[in-house]
């Protein structure tokens, strides 16, 4: 508000914005009072004596006119030329565009032929303003292939496509020039997984698949696996270089000691080379019966606890699943008579030599009252490979020849090659007399 020295009135100034030009209204008052106009006050106020009517027109129309810009997209590469050979010089360039008002933008490469191949899609850009982006000479191969490919040699338009909020659409397009190109993009041939159906169980039956292939030259190679969603679950490998030759990888479906639920996997190879060639290439898994195994002893009696040289100690142990998986076992079969001198690799021939993965019950001694070490020379199976929350009877004798007054006998579970379970649990002091 001022004073017009023409008039000696007071003068309401208006500005706004309308058809994006900036508009001014004077509108001439006589004020009647004082008040302070925040836009939050009643409209039907009497503000002034004249025409209020127009003042409220005036300040609902202007802003509105002043939101709708139209919009304008500009375009421009840096340099115009790339050589995607991986060699680290001009093989890549940058995309700049400049939109006037917020739109979802899409950017593709336009070649010879009118075919267009996708950069960016439908990528919201919630102010007008000045955006990049880097252009290495690569597409799409096929949709949701994950593969990509070098541009060959040739001319080529970056189009630059803006969707208003709106409704508005509005283009720009910006030459660019390819050559020198790596056109020889990385092969992995042939993946073959084996088993194609794992269950990571922990119990060496079908625990692990081996997958092998040949990468057909230099190469960044990642290898993980994918659920049905299309999520990375497992990374095994992210980006190592590795020559041209033959590989050979293993998966088990376990992360940090606990397997993948049950379903079907996607294993995935990817090589990418210098010049930015990718090829990806993936079979599916099934992962099924996983789960980690468990097993508890309930009960340990080791008895008589004195005995002449050359007598026996009696071994009883009641053992029970509290996993959510089958737990395997091998021989010797329950009740099964050690000498003091033996073990289980040595008897019957060896032919009860531990095999990685199975359950058995083991008993161990020692001349003092630790466990620390224990090797639990005297195994014995369950009798049967046993079922969730099923407990099995194992007992077991050993006949001591060791000239030694005082052992220390206890028991534990034996995952074999994996892990002992209730290590040193049900110590027992034997007195040993000769």
């Amino acid at each position: 508000m001022f004073l017009s020295r023409r008039t000696g009135t007071r003068v309401l100034k208006i500005t706004g914005a309308a058809s994006s030009q900036a508009e001014r209204i004077q509108l001439p008052l006589r004020i009647n009072r004082t008040v302070r106009f925040t836009g939050r006050e009643n409209l039907a106020m009497p503000l002034m004596r004249g025409a209020p009517l127009l003042l409220v027109a005036c300040s609902l129309l202007i802003p509105a006119c002043g939101s709708n810009q139209p919009l304008r997209v500009e375009a421009e590469v840096t340099g115009g030329l790339i050589t995607p050979d991986g060699d680290g010089l001009r093989d890549t360039t940058l995309l700049r565009y400049t939109l006037s008002a917020p739109a979802h933008v899409t950017v593709s490469v336009r070649d010879s032929a009118g075919r267009h191949f996708p950069l960016r899609t439908d990528e919201p850009r919630p102010a007008a303003g000045t955006y990049q982006i880097t252009v290495d000479g690569t597409r799409t191969e096929a949709e949701l292939s994950g593969n990509r490919r070098v541009l060959p040699d040739g001319k080529y338009d970056l189009v630059v496509d803006a969707l208003g909020r709106e409704g508005h659409r509005a283009s720009a397009v910006a030459p660019l020039t390819v050559q020198g190109a790596d056109t020889n993009p990385p092969r992995l041939e042939p993946l073959t997984v084996s088993p194609s159906a794992i269950s990571p169980n922990f119990d060496a039956l079908d625990d692990v698949a081996t997958a092998t292939f040949r990468l057909s030259k230099e190469a960044l190679v990642s290898i993980y696996a994918e659920d049905a969603a299309g999520r990375r679950v497992d990374v095994r490998l992210l980006d190592e270089r590795r020559k041209p030759g033959e590989y050979i990888e293993s998966w088990s479906g376990v992360i940090n000691d606990t397997p993948l639920p049950d379903g079907v996997y996607q294993y995935v190879v990817s090589a990418r080379d210098a010049a930015g060639n990718v090829t990806m290439v993936r079979t599916p898994v099934q992962v099924a019966a996983g789960g980690i195994p468990r097993a508890q002893i309930l009960r340990v009696d080791i008895a008589p606890r004195q005995i002449l040289l050359g007598g026996e100690v009696q071994i009883r142990m009641r053992i029970k699943n509290v996993g959510d998986t089958i737990l395997r076992t091998q021989g010797p079969t329950p009740g099964y008579r050690y000498s003091s001198y033996d073990s289980f690799g040595s008897i019957e021939n060896g032919e009860h030599i531990d095999r990685a993965g199975l359950w058995r019950a083991g008993v161990d001694w020692a001349g003092a009252p630790i466990s620390g070490g224990a090797r639990y020379p005297y195994r014995w199976g369950f009798g049967h490979d046993l079922e969730p929350d099923e407990e099995a009877e194992i007992s077991g004798v050993v006949q001591v020849w060791h000239r030694i007054t005082r052992m220390f006998f206890f028991a534990g579970i034996i995952q074999e090659g994996v892990r002992i379970h209730d290590d040193g649990v049900g110590r027992a002091q034997i007195q040993v007399s000769f």
